[in-house]
């Protein structure tokens, strides 16, 4: 998306500037106006050449993993074994919050919205642990107003932004939000963090799907097979 937006805006200065300075020169014989319209030539050249991503790929992918290595520390400690809840941004952050116990019932998505937002908090009666997923700042910086839907933000920050894996397809059915990735290029060995957020790709895109839905997501099951993932949200 951004990228698209870079090339038209390149195009359209510079053909601009083209006619501009040829109509200028030798029609109107203006040589400030000739010269406005150069200028513009090369602005629009220089936009054509801006990089899709101002930070490396490969870069972005690092932050990533040694986020998520903090995130499980932090569940190791309380020794976690929910699932997270993704919520839509609040004040401009985007959390999650893990149920420390379901007894006797787990907290409802309207208890987790109504949280504090500390570390660890009562939702409803239910303690629980807030933790920042990597992909919130992700969303929280990138450009997610010209998507056209839940699949298109999902696949720009995993693909374009991030280049976490190579494609994505998600689709959602009812309360149910399918995501297939290929071609994941980083996968992590935390156990905590896999069995409450799920993998890195599939914890970036439930941040996504959080705030472009605008609704809690929560992790249902995951299939993750080499350079594959198969994961399944609930929508709450």
């Amino acid at each position: 998306m951004a990228r698209a937006r870079y090339f038209s805006f390149g195009v359209g200065i510079a053909a601009f500037g083209a006619v501009l300075a040829y109509v200028s020169y030798y029609f109107l014989f203006s040589v400030p106006f000739a010269a406005l319209g150069i200028a513009c030539v090369i602005l629009g050249g220089a936009t054509l050449t801006l990089p899709e991503s101002p930070v490396p790929s490969g870069a972005v992918r690092g932050v990533i993993h040694a986020s998520v290595m903090n995130v499980e520390a932090l569940l190791e400690e309380f020794d976690v074994t929910e699932k997270a809840v993704y919520l839509p941004p609040k004040d401009g952050q985007a959390v999650a919050y893990v149920p420390l116990s379901t007894n006797p019932h787990p907290p409802t998505l309207d208890a987790l919205l109504a949280a504090p937002r500390r570390l660890v908090t009562d939702a409803g009666g239910v303690p629980v642990l807030l933790v920042v997923p990597p992909g919130a700042e992700l969303v929280r910086s990138a450009e997610l107003s010209g998507a056209s839907g839940v699949e298109d933000a999902i696949q720009y920050i995993l693909t374009e932004v991030s280049e976490l894996c190579s494609s994505v397809k998600a689709v959602v059915t009812g309360d149910r939000l399918v995501i297939e990735m290929k071609g994941i290029k980083v996968k992590t060995e935390a156990a905590k963090y896999l069995l409450s957020l799920g993998s890195i790709p599939a914890s970036v895109a439930a941040s996504v799907a959080a705030t472009v839905m605008k609704r809690g997501v929560t992790l249902v099951s995951e299939s993750i097979e080499r350079e594959k993932s198969l994961a399944t949200f609930e929508i709450l």
